[in-house]
């Protein structure tokens, strides 16, 4: 790290604990320490517009016009920086925190960052604002002695080659916000990773705090661009691959990387034109970043959606254009080829059947798709690009329009079977000249169900994964429902009561069943409750031995007309 990034009071405790808080990094990275490297990203940043609350607008009544602009020029900042949806939790006020991240080394909760003064950073001076974004710091100690440095869960990593107005300038729009009296929710983190002390040997090798390196060739509009994309947009986080102790590797920025904690897969946006975004038109580049997509290289959609959703559709269409200018023509271009795999002809064949069957009547039969109504499949990178992973995960789960009030992409998870997904992947991946690698297997589709957020890929589709693989074709077989979101309330652990159900306790366990739903969520509809009770019962049934295909329709049949029933009965005992 420079001289620069550390102060003289500090040095002394950087040296006396070095060696251990390495050491710790070493045990660390064979299990999850190497992850504090990596901006996680929640699981609500794949919502759907409207997800989060507009963001507020700052009250600046009694101050000078240049005091406003400041203020201004934050707001500007912190929404390219994408900062409000990683600090507002589901039905929380913005900026008010308690959004929770997941990591393989516990669970983290973002921190309140509105103006309040005993829960938010009212009290924090300019220094100490710059010394979070800057170094990565927060006011406080760790261990009394250590400072207390932040989880790089907030990518300061990038936000330290924010220039010191910039940063200044965030920091008014926030104190001009409605403060929000919301505690911090504690960190779950496990031993050792919950001492902030051990971060400091991974900061020792890999974190120094420094300016966007401009090139003396670069005209304005690639400089804007590159401080868009290196600093406020912090590109680099999550598509960079890492090294063993889940560092970006420098060599490698902007090769594609797989998103840690996630099952998509970020893509190439360097310079290559074979691999990267080099050889894409500028308006399409410019139309996925801004406007989510177009009907030529496909659209935006997993994390990548919500980054345009909230804060790149909301900058200047210039600002866009300079972003475009520098990936497409000051990055280094970068090679990252999927190893290719043998794809028996059979198996392409039964994509293709599949295809037909279940795809080609939106997408069409040459996968041209349907003007301003449904994506092409033909030419589309978002499809190609990279290895197989997100093209599995869209027909997995489905996804969210590509465009407003466009159709909703239908999710096949409790449809196909593993081998089924894999094959369709492969398929459209190579037809119609696409240059896709066909790398899907039946083992990586499973492998991202067991990877991918609950309410992505259903949560009763997740819960065939606890089941022997030839339980969970069946339970697939007979069309399961999936637990759609309107009903992810209750959460899925009710959904055991009905394990090991019989036809002697199948009506008790009905009603402790509703019992708990009811509890979980006292306004849930006589119709989503039959859904629940449905999607519960119906792997239940699809593991029974002994009975046909259409002997457990019938039973399904008879358990819905009861349970309709038993649903529309008054409660009782406030059950």
């Amino acid at each position: 790290m420079p001289s620069s990034s550390r102060s003289g009071s500090r040095l002394p405790v950087w040296i006396a604990a070095g060696a251990l808080a390495v050491a710790a990094l070493a045990v660390g990275a064979g299990m999850a320490l190497g992850d504090i490297g990596q901006a996680y990203l929640p699981t609500s940043e794949v919502s759907p517009p409207g997800a989060f609350a507009a963001m507020p607008k700052p009250n600046t009544t009694g101050m000078s016009p240049q005091q406003v602009a400041v203020v201004q020029r934050g707001e500007y900042l912190t929404t390219a920086a994408d900062c409000m949806p990683c600090h507002e939790a589901p039905g929380a006020k913005p900026f008010a925190g308690g959004l929770s991240f997941v990591t393989p080394f516990g669970t983290m909760y973002s921190p309140n960052i509105t103006p309040d003064k005993t829960n938010g950073i009212g009290n924090w001076t300019n220094k100490q604002f710059w010394n979070a974004l800057h170094y990565g710091i927060s006011p406080g100690h760790s261990l009394l002695v250590f400072p207390k440095y932040i989880y790089p869960a907030m990518p300061y990593t990038s936000y330290s080659k924010l220039s010191k107005p910039d940063v200044l300038a965030i920091k008014a729009y926030l104190d001009a916000i409605p403060a929000v009296d919301a505690p911090h929710v504690p960190n779950a983190l496990n031993f050792p990773f919950n001492i902030r002390a051990v971060l400091l040997g991974w900061r020792i090798l890999f974190f120094g705090a420094h300016p966007v390196h401009y090139q003396k060739s670069w005209s304005p509009a690639v400089r804007n661009g590159a401080y868009i994309a290196e600093a406020l947009g912090h590109c680099t986080e999550c598509h960079s691959p890492r090294n063993l102790l889940f560092a970006i590797k420098s060599s490698d920025t902007l090769a594609g990387a797989q998103i840690l904690g996630e099952p998509w897969y970020a893509p190439n946006i360097s310079s290559s034109r074979q691999y990267g975004v080099g050889a894409w038109n500028r308006a399409d580049l410019v139309s996925y970043l801004h406007e989510g997509g177009n009907m030529v290289n496909g659209s935006a959609f997993g994390p990548m959606k919500s980054v345009v959703d909230y804060s790149l559709s909301q900058l200047p269409v210039s600002d866009i254009n300079d972003l475009a200018a520098y990936l497409q023509t000051a990055t280094k271009p970068r090679t990252n080829p999927v190893k290719p795999m043998t794809i028996p002809a059979t198996e392409l064949a039964e994509g293709h059947a599949l295809y037909t069957t279940n795809c080609a009547a939106c997408h069409q039969a040459d996968g041209k798709g349907i003007a301003q109504v449904f994506p092409n499949l033909a030419g589309n990178q978002a499809v190609t690009g990279g290895p197989a992973d997100n093209t599995i995960g869209i027909v997995l789960g489905g996804m969210i329009p590509w465009h407003a009030n466009g159709p909703v992409m239908p999710a096949f998870g409790s449809i196909l079977s593993d081998h089924q997904i894999a094959a369709v992947t492969n398929y459209v991946r190579t037809a119609w000249g696409n240059h896709g690698v066909p790398n899907a297997t039946a083992a990586s589709v499973f492998a991202f169900r067991k990877s991918a957020p609950p309410h992505k890929i259903a949560l009763a589709d997740a819960d065939y994964l606890d089941l022997p693989p030839i339980a969970s074709a069946a339970a697939r077989k007979l069309g399961c429902p999936l637990l759609t979101d309107s009903l992810i309330g209750p959460g899925a652990g009710e959904m055991q009561i009905m394990a090991g159900a019989t036809p002697d306790t199948l009506a008790n366990r009905t009603s402790m069943l509703m019992a708990a739903v009811k509890k979980a969520n006292p306004g849930i509809t006589k119709d989503q409750m039959s859904q629940y009770l449905l999607t519960a019962y119906c792997p239940v049934v699809a593991t029974q031995s002994g009975m046909s295909l259409s002997d457990k329709k019938s039973a399904l049949k008879r358990f819905m007309d009861q349970a309709q029933a038993m649903a529309a009965a008054p409660s009782k005992q406030g059950s």
